[in-house]
């Protein structure tokens, strides 16, 4: 059974993922009579894994990647089999005779954004040419490999299954959004029922799978932007945990501005507060609470108020 093994990590001597993609488009662009899965995917300057399942599931995802990315990928059925090509006239771009002032204006605005690779200067590149001088970026977002496939997956509605730290997601992908310097994809989670954020760059780019189309309908007034506001404790892929917070009376106010106004509250005698978050990021709770000094103490639960006594205990070392 090993032939079938999900292992999708190139061997020692075998081209990473972006080279396989650039080498997958080559190939594709090439062929005159258009190649099967079968034909890519045992190509050895390919670098596909050995099992059939793992280069399925790759190729999968590298055409999901090459149509996120505007490639007019055609899959053609030629009796019991698909073919695919990448016509060149429908891919190469024609001359859109911009003139130098109109290059390094794009230059200008390509480079303000940090994306973390080469991929707006190629693009420049593939327009005529770099001209100007560009300008330090004014933002960082990293790039991620899952970005394509999951916009793709985003557009047209699609499941995705992928791993976020160690755990396997099922999600409805409503949106992708950029915040804090990062990426985030926010849906509807099955294993939670409920709507999650998710970094993109905490994603296991070999694991992300995609599903059919036109499988769920996002909502008309859904807007990723509003799952993320500054409440970090909502973004990851744990499982919710209650969390409760002590705090003092004539800090309450700025707390619960601080947690929003969905949290449980409960008023003591002595007119301190009793509030409960629900995080799955129970770190950034820990690190609200630090901002509060000896105002505000964790109470429940035990490890998350181990964590917030470990925190203080290297303060004062």
């Amino acid at each position: 059974m090993a032939e079938d093994s999900d292992d999708t990590t190139p061997g020692p001597d075998g081209p990473d993922r972006r080279e396989r993609l650039l080498n997958l488009l080559a190939a594709l662009i090439e062929t005159r009579s258009g190649l099967t899965r079968e034909d890519l995917t045992t190509n050895p300057t390919l670098g596909y894994p050995s099992g059939a399942i793992a280069a399925r599931r790759a190729f999968e995802r590298d055409k999901a990647t090459l149509r996120a990315m505007g490639v007019p990928l055609r899959d053609v059925v030629d009796g019991l089999e698909t073919r695919y090509t990448v016509q060149p006239d429908e891919y190469y771009l024609p001359d859109l005779e911009l003139t130098d002032d109109e290059l390094a204006a794009l230059h200008v605005a390509v480079t303000a954004i940090g994306l973390g690779n080469s991929a707006g200067e190629g693009a420049l590149m593939k327009l005529g040419g770099l001209e100007g001088e560009g300008s330090t970026p004014i933002a960082e977002l990293p790039f991620a490999d899952v970005l394509a496939p999951l916009f793709e997956a985003s557009r047209h509605r699609c499941v995705v299954e992928f791993i976020y730290r160690g755990r396997t997601r099922e999600m409805e992908p409503w949106g992708l959004t950029s915040k804090f310097g990062h990426w985030y994809i926010v849906g509807l989670d099955h294993g939670a029922d409920d709507m999650r954020v998710f970094r993109v760059d905490r994603i296991d780019d070999d694991d992300i799978t995609v599903g059919p189309t036109d499988a769920f309908t996002v909502p008309p007034d859904f807007r990723a932007e509003t799952y993320l506001e500054d409440r970090p404790w909502d973004y990851g892929g744990g499982r919710a945990t209650s969390i409760t917070v002590r705090v003092d009376a004539g800090y309450e106010i700025a707390f619960l501005q601080a947690v929003g106004p969905e949290v449980a509250v409960d008023q003591d005698t002595d007119g301190s507060v009793q509030v409960r978050i629900v995080a799955v990021e129970p770190a950034a709770v820990v690190n609200l609470v630090l901002g509060f000094l000896d105002h505000a103490e964790i109470i429940d639960p035990p490890n998350v108020r181990a964590m917030i006594v470990t925190a203080l205990e290297a303060w004062v070392a």
